[in-house]
């Protein structure tokens, strides 16, 4: 018959997360993102204020 009482021990160990190191590589193409996230938002905004501006106005 297997032995239960170090199964909580044994799960409580396999469950413990190591810390790992992150790659400067990684914050480097989250600020990669993150630029091109803040171009796409700005283009955005200028077509739209560009484009609302040429509209002719209403009443």
């Amino acid at each position: 018959m297997p032995d239960f009482t170090s199964a909580p021990l044994l799960l409580a160990t396999a469950a413990y997360a190591e810390k790992t190191e992150r790659s400067p590589l990684l914050y480097a193409w989250w600020a990669l993102n993150l630029a091109v996230l803040i171009a796409v938002g700005y283009g955005a905004f200028r077509f739209i204020t560009s484009w609302r501006a040429k509209r002719a106005p209403r009443g």
